[in-house]
C-alpha cells in the first residue's frame, strides 16, 4: 500500500474491543474485496490468498539448495550448490537470511 492509514481514537478503542491488532487493517485491505466506504474480506478472498500462498510455497520449496551469485547489482550467475557448500557459505561474516 502506498498510502498509509491514520488511525482515529475511536478506530483504535473499537479495534481493541474487537480484537483486531493494529497492523490487521493493511492485511484487510490488501486481501480484501473494496466495498462502499472500505473493504470486506470474504471467505472466497481468504480462499484466494491461501491458494497463492500454497504455490509460493512449492516454488520456494523447489529453490532450495539453488544459489544466486550477484555483485555490484548484477547476477553474476545461478546454480544448484552442493550440500558439503552449504556449511562454507554459511560460515561467512555476511551469512544472514533475507527474511531477517
Amino acid at each position: 500500500m502506498t498510502d498509509s492509514l491514520h488511525l482515529t481514537a475511536h478506530a483504535a478503542v473499537r479495534m481493541a474491543q474487537r480484537g483486531l491488532a493494529v497492523g490487521d487493517f493493511e492485511l484487510i485491505r490488501l486481501i480484501g474485496t473494496e466495498v462502499e466506504g472500505g473493504y470486506l474480506v470474504r471467505k472466497k478472498d481468504y480462499q484466494a490468498l491461501d491458494r497463492e500462498l500454497k504455490q509460493i510455497r512449492e516454488h520456494a520449496r523447489k529453490l532450495v539448495g539453488k544459489r544466486l551469485v550477484e555483485e555490484g547489482g548484477h547476477v553474476i550467475t545461478a546454480y544448484h550448490a552442493a550440500r558439503n557448500k552449504h556449511r562454507t557459505l554459511l560460515r561467512g561474516d555476511q551469512a544472514r537470511s533475507s527474511m531477517e
